[in-house]
């Protein structure tokens, strides 16, 4: 569930995604900002380190963040944190004569979300308006964040981004795990 820290924030857990193997990275980016621009986030990539190449391979680390104003008093953020490990990257051929640079190695992916409530700072002017706003943020908003925002942010914005990545990387099988369990799909 949802908790309401400092009176103006409410953070969420965590997901994680960790797969190693051969995956299109520039498939896995644009995906994934072309996610946020769809969805009308404004999408900030804050770090991208490329650490030097040790024997395994190289290492490469993302911090990303996407913001959408809701409305004039709270917006949604959703981090993603990702890290490559073990990195080389390789041209590839396909049968229509086409080539794809896919890397292999290990990818580790956090995402996590949070709601910002007066993230404007309207009501830092005096100790009456802070007061006010932790009155309404505590008991006129708590519920709808705990139980309406909350379901938007993670079930409609951080599953479905997570639902992406897995597909993206080939996670997903295309059928369905138990069509010849009965034996009648023979």
């Amino acid at each position: 569930m949802a908790s309401i820290e400092f009176a103006n924030k409410a953070t969420f857990g965590t997901l994680h995604i960790r797969y190693k193997g051969v995956w299109n990275m520039n498939d896995l980016y644009s995906k994934m900002a072309d996610w946020f621009r769809k969805r009308k986030y404004n999408f900030y990539e804050k770090t991208y380190k490329h650490k030097a190449p040790s024997p395994f391979g190289k290492d490469r680390q993302y911090q990303w963040d996407g913001v959408r104003i809701e409305e004039d008093y709270y917006k949604f953020i959703i981090n993603i944190y990702m890290h490559c490990y073990d990195v080389s990257d390789f041209e590839a051929k396909k049968p229509d004569g086409t080539s794809d640079i896919l890397t292999k190695g290990r990818i580790w992916i956090e995402m996590t979300g949070r709601i910002d409530l007066d993230y404007d700072n309207k009501f830092e002017e005096s100790k009456f308006y802070a007061n006010l706003r932790n009155f309404y943020n505590n008991y006129v908003l708590k519920k709808r964040v705990e139980h309406i925002l909350w379901d938007q942010l993670w079930y409609r914005e951080i599953l479905k981004l997570h639902e992406l990545i897995e597909k993206t990387l080939k996670m997903h099988t295309t059928e369905h795990e138990h069509r010849h369990f009965t034996g009648v799909h023979q």
